[in-house]
Order: C-alpha cells, then structure tokens, then sequence
C-alpha cells in the first residue's frame, strides 16, 4: 500500500508507516513492529501514543507484554469528521480576519500539483461562469484524475464554461461551449476569468497557478476574451 495517501488524511509520515505495519501484522509487540519498518523501538513508543490518541491504535497486556492492535479502519472517517467539525467552528473567524485585511487587489500564487489543485478548486467554490481561453486540454494531460473529479463537479453545479482552446479533439466531458483558435496562439499558459477572479495557469516547466482577485483586472480580462471570442471558430 502506497502510505502517502494516508498522509494525505492527515497522519504524519512515522504514523502512517506505523498504523500500516500493525494493520498487516495484527496483536504485535513494538519489537516486531521494530523489525518490520525499520524504526528505532523509542520512536514506535512515540508515534503509537500519537496513534492511540487519534484512535487509531488500541492495546492490552499479553502476560509481560505490551501488545498492540489497529482499531477499524473506518477509524479515520471519524478522525476527518473531527478536523473539519474544528474548521467549521474557526471559519468565521478566519473568515472576517481574511475579509478585513483584503486589499483592493489580492494576489495569491500556488504552486506543485496540490497547490494548483487548490486554484482550481476555487472555481468550483466561487460558482460563476467560466471563461477560459489558452486551453488545449493542459488539466486532463498534467492531473487526468484530478481533472475528471472537476469536470465532475463544476457540471453538478451546473456551472457554465465557455473555452476558447488552441488544440482540437478530445474535448472536455463537460462543457457549455467550445471554440477554436490558430495553433499559433499554443503556449504553456492558460487563463480562466469567474466573476471577480482571474486564474492564469502555467503548465511548464512546472506548475503554477496565479489567481488575481479584482473587479476592475477581471473586467479587463473578460473584454480579452470577447474579442478572442469572435474570431473564434466553432
């Protein structure tokens, strides 16, 4: 099993490791988990108490013998219904801190593959209608699955996505409206306008995600696109 989707959950890298090796080795002593992953016997110590606070591990005494167990798995679903009960209770709060600082213009930069995941996550949050244009299908070919799960979602929202791509064939499996301009205007960057928003898309050489927030810059971003729109080919 890949353990990095356990950190993904949340676990630190020790305690996805340690939480697997006990799941595959059932009533084992930290000796034998020692053994198994490679980790010295005072830091199993350790990480099985962080384990046991997040109720992911249980224990019992064999004898002499301290032996542990791993708790059912469905263990994490309440750890992750715990973190995002903390969230709902902070989030207004960080809420009115973020609104009350906010400029006029606010700038955010994302950067990897999560940190563009997060960008285009704020499409589907924010709602509005989608006006993209530099797109020849970059999502689908850097994050395929990621781009499916978007695909998904923007068109549960019934969200409206006008493209404007430089590349024909394999269209997206949700779109309202599709046009096409000369290859020519083909580059690693794609732009996409919602409501106040601007996100441009840098697909190489690596990922980054550059959202501006400004009535005024979308304004000017969305006139760009209208006339791109109109020598557009169906």
């Amino acid at each position: 099993m890949d353990t990095s989707k356990l950190i993904s959950l949340g676990l630190t890298e020790a305690e996805s490791l340690i939480y697997y090796t006990v799941l595959k080795l059932g009533n084992c002593t930290v000796k034998q988990i020692a053994k198994e992953c490679g980790f010295h016997r005072t830091n199993i110590y350790d990480i099985l108490e962080q384990l046991k606070e997040k109720g992911l591990i249980t224990f019992f005494k064999e004898g002499k013998t301290m032996k542990y167990n791993a708790s059912d798995p469905n263990n994490l679903y309440e750890l992750l219904k715990e973190k995002e009960e903390i969230l709902d209770s902070i989030l207004p709060d960080l809420k009115g801190l973020y609104n009350n600082s906010s400029d006029e213009i606010q700038v955010e930069i994302y950067k990897g593959v999560e940190g563009m995941k997060s960008a285009w996550r704020d499409m589907i949050k924010e709602g509005k209608t989608l006006y993209g244009f530099g797109v020849k299908g970059q999502l689908r070919e850097k994050l395929p699955v990621f781009a499916e799960q978007w695909l998904r979602d923007i068109k549960k929202k019934k969200i409206q996505y006008y493209g404007i791509y430089t590349k024909r064939g394999n269209n997206p499996s949700y779109y309202t409206k599709i046009k096409y301009v000369s290859e020519e205007l083909s580059g690693p960057v794609a732009t996409f306008i919602y409501g106040d928003k601007i996100n441009i898309n840098i697909w190489d050489p690596s990922l980054v995600s550059i959202v501006i927030k400004s009535k005024l810059v979308a304004e000017m971003y969305k006139k760009h696109f209208n006339l791109l729109w109109k020598i557009a080919k169906d």
